[in-house]
């Protein structure tokens, strides 16, 4: 991936953050206080460490599903974006005054 190409990748992904298809919360749990404040929710999952919230759960269950009929895995890291990357965007941030 380019520079550039990465930068168009945050553009679109800046427009799919803004789109209230993307960011309607998905939770079933309705009556949690942190229902619709997902940001909220992560942080707090993230803090304690012992278990996803309930609106990723499905996704990554299949997920998992789908590598235990596999039966055999090799675990791949995928590679960091480099620091360089987020500069540029910042770059073109400035040019076109976001």
């Amino acid at each position: 991936m380019t520079k550039k190409d990465y930068y168009k990748l945050v553009i679109k992904n800046r427009q799919i953050a803004k789109s209230p298809i993307y960011t309607k919360c998905p939770c079933p749990k309705v009556r949690c206080e942190w229902h619709g404040k997902c940001k909220e929710c992560i942080a707090i999952h993230r803090y304690h460490k012992d278990h996803l919230p309930e609106c990723m759960q499905q996704y990554v269950n299949a997920k998992l599903k789908a590598v235990a009929a596999i039966g055999e895995l090799e675990v791949k890291h995928k590679k960091r974006t480099s620091s360089e990357y987020r500069d540029y965007v910042d770059e073109q941030d400035k040019r076109k005054r976001f």
